[in-house]
């Protein structure tokens, strides 16, 4: 079974995968091989250590974080497709070099660049400059082309904003401006993003590393196994609840397909399920693990830092909209079984939920330690280095799962490693920011959005929707997130949408983007793995995803449906009743099947009743409820069972 790249969020991995058309990562050994491996492990001393001992200042922290992963990239990241895997180049080690020079210089000088108050040498512009190109080839080894060239278009917006029409239109900055605002200043390649990836997203991806080292995932699937293979279509419900269960540790699409998929997807197959339709149920779920409480995407960590909000408040407000994506999957997959007939895995063949608990129980502990820090007030990262450490301790109850010197020091280096695609989505998203801050020209978009959307909030949201999801084809969730968020955000807070929604709004369509063609490489993972054609996988992948994209908007329009948002827990507790009934008859509607197949004017009928129910208020949940018994009572007549949704 693959292991996951030890992730947290889609992004590590998503990254990864596009990083393949470039290059795969090369395989070293000798000197280089053991100066990537001190690298790797110095790093990850670094950032466990800063995490509880206490953070250096801001500029440094990030710095020293930047010239670990830049330097490792160079050295591990073929230029070209003709690069040798086995060794590295002179180039690439003069490129190393010079990208850790200018990233330490920043670390060691920049007390003294911040007393001079403004006052800039001609050396450190040419180090700047250097380095920005730096940047941008190091995320073409790692990313591909889409994500560098989007930011470059941002370069050329900030030069040439003189010529720019109507409401981005700005005075242009200098090139002197742009490599002081990228390089010497908290706001461009050393910003907020990048600081994220020095603190929380590191810490968790050391964390996946630790879990993967102790065999966590392998308890996750044999649970799942154990808990719902013998049950209707049992495979594809296996791979629900193994891709929610991996989600807790890794927030990343294509890492949650690569470690349930190889399993779940042939086991689909051979009970009927399409190959297509097997791989998209993978990619489904496997996209709501970045949703999916207590450590989400990478994205939910910036959320946090941007909004100047406690994590558990983000993780909070992540947990009715998680539980109702995972549900609508589970939903249409009884569906789909009832409809096909498909029958669930002998017990024979499968584990025992007892022996599975009683043997691997105590390797989902370390999860329950980082929610237990979580919620007594520490930090993400305080927390993060507890749940790493009880790992260590846990490992010693199996011997074959110890952690000796040797693997211990793997793990450090793999999960260093795993860190280097997000690390690099961070850096060079920073470009994006800094130029959008610089010019002012965030807040004109918003105004310019509002303008074209006449104040409208669900034609704002719909454009929202759009942006997020085109920006996400093809980029790591973290970085069209990050964009996406940075233009309509602020558009839908001054509609009065609160801040944590809008955001969680952004993130969710950032999110789902891996699943929504033409690009997406969650499907397209498990398309591989299944056999199956990519694009039909990923549109079976959407309509299996269906909640995910409804349910943004309940929460924006009626946003006491969120734990964040209850004034009254008799309101919330109806609304999350109505959403999950809701949820059902929208699945009944994608699924064209109820007690029997739905006519056409019944899947119309269907899908309105599921938007009254999910929008809460006592008299759309009547009407929704009303929808249901009418379909109930005439499907009935057509069918001899009810399927049973368990």
């Amino acid at each position: 079974m693959s292991s996951p790249v030890s992730s947290v969020s889609s992004n590590s991995s998503d990254a990864a995968v596009t990083a393949k058309k470039v290059g795969k990562r090369r395989s070293l050994t000798g000197f280089s091989g053991k100066l990537i491996m001190i690298l790797a492990v110095s790093l990850a001393i670094f950032q466990l250590y800063t995490a509880f001992f206490g953070l250096l200042p801001t500029m440094k922290q990030r710095s020293f974080h930047v010239a670990f992963v830049m330097t490792m990239i160079f050295l591990l990241y073929p230029g070209t497709k003709d690069s040798p895997r086995d060794r590295v180049p002179f180039v690439d080690w003069i490129l190393a070099l010079a990208a850790a020079g200018c990233a330490l210089y920043v670390f060691f000088g920049y007390e003294d660049i911040a007393m001079r108050a403004g006052l800039i040498y001609d050396y450190e512009l040419i180090l700047g400059g250097i380095f920005t190109v730096l940047v941008f080839e190091a995320g073409r080894r790692v990313l591909g082309n889409a994500l560098p060239g989007f930011c470059f278009l941002f370069l050329l917006f900030a030069y040439f904003g003189r010529s720019m029409p109507g409401p981005i239109q700005h005075f242009g900055l200098s090139i002197p401006r742009i490599i002081e605002e990228l390089y010497l200043t908290t706001d461009g390649l050393f910003g907020l993003v990048t600081g994220v990836s020095a603190t929380y997203i590191y810490l968790f991806v050391l964390f996946g590393a630790f879990l993967t080292s102790t065999k966590a995932s392998e308890f996750f699937n044999d649970f799942a196994m154990a808990l719902t293979g013998h049950l209707k279509g049992g495979p594809a419900k296996i791979a629900v609840v193994s891709s929610a269960l991996m989600g807790t540790i890794s927030g990343s699409t294509s890492a949650n397909v690569a470690t349930t998929g190889a399993f779940t997807i042939p086991l689909m197959k051979e009970i009927g399920y399409k190959p297509h339709f097997a791989g998209a149920v993978e990619a489904a779920a496997s996209t709501g693990g970045q949703i999916m409480p207590p450590v989400m995407g990478a994205a939910a960590f910036i959320i946090a830092d941007t909004l100047g909000v406690p994590y558990t408040r983000v993780l909070t407000a992540a947990i009715i909209p998680a539980l109702l994506f995972f549900w609508g999957i589970w939903c249409s997959l009884s569906l789909e079984a009832s409809k096909l007939g498909l029958k669930g895995l002998p017990k024979d063949r499968l584990p025992k939920v007892g022996k599975v608990l009683l043997t691997s129980g105590y390797k989902a502990i370390p999860l329950f330690v980082i929610v237990y820090f979580l919620v007594k007030g520490y930090n993400p990262l305080y927390s993060g280095c507890w749940g790493i450490f009880s790992c260590v301790l846990l490992s010693f109850v199996k011997k074959s799962d110890r952690l000796n010197v040797k693997t211990l020091v793997s793990t450090l280096e793999s999960g260093s490693k795993g860190a280097l695609s997000v690390a690099m989505a961070c850096i060079i998203v920073g470009v994006v920011i800094g130029m959008m801050g610089a010019t002012g020209v965030a807040l004109r978009v918003g105004d310019a959005i509002l303008a074209m959307t006449q104040g409208h909030l669900i034609i704002t949201l719909v454009v929202t929707m759009i942006i997020a999801m085109l920006l996400g084809m093809g980029m790591p969730t973290t970085a069209s997130y990050v964009m996406a968020s940075a233009v309509a955000a602020p558009a839908m807070v001054l509609l009065g949408v609160r801040p944590l929604d809008a955001h969680l709004f952004v993130f969710f369509y950032a999110v789902l983007s891996s699943v929504t063609p033409p690009v997406c490489v969650g499907a397209y993972t498990a398309a591989g793995i299944a056999g199956a054609d990519p694009n039909k996988t990923a549109f079976a992948a959407v309509k299996l995803a269906l909640s995910g994209f409804i349910v943004p908007f309940i929460f924006v329009l009626a946003p006491e449906i969120l734990l964040t948002n209850v004034t009254s827990w008799f309101v919330t507790f109806q609304a999350m009743i109505s959403a999950i009934v809701g949820v059902f008859l929208l699945a009944s509607a994608a699924e064209n099947y109820i007690m029997a197949r739905l006519r056409w004017y019944e899947r119309l009928l269907a899908f309105a009743g599921a938007l009254g129910l999910l929008y809460p208020g006592t008299v759309t949940d009547l009407c929704g409820l009303a929808v249901l018994v009418v379909l109930y009572v005439v499907t009935k007549k057509r069918a001899k069972d009810l399927p049973d949704l368990a």
